[in-house]
């Protein structure tokens, strides 16, 4: 939990470069880190309620829109194409 509170002033942008340059502070991303699960829109809202009934392992951070391809609110300039 150290290094977590350690890089917590970090905005995710800032994270993401730390990460990609190899910042020796930084020793695993395990909980710097989320994954993104692209389903049709037809899924999303079976995904939506799994998530939330599986809060622990699943916790879900965004839900986008159709065609959406930023996710502003967690990551201001990331593309997820």
């Amino acid at each position: 939990m150290e290094q977590c509170d350690s890089l917590s002033s970090f905005s995710p942008f800032e994270l993401r470069m730390l990460i990609r340059a190899g910042d020796p502070r930084i020793k695993t991303t395990t909980g710097l880190q989320a994954n993104v699960v692209v389903l049709p829109s037809l899924l999303s809202k079976d995904f939506e309620e799994f998530c939330r009934n599986n809060v622990a392992p699943l916790p879900l951070l965004y839900v986008s829109k159709p065609g959406e391809m930023t996710c502003k609110p967690l990551a201001q300039h990331a593309d997820i194409r």
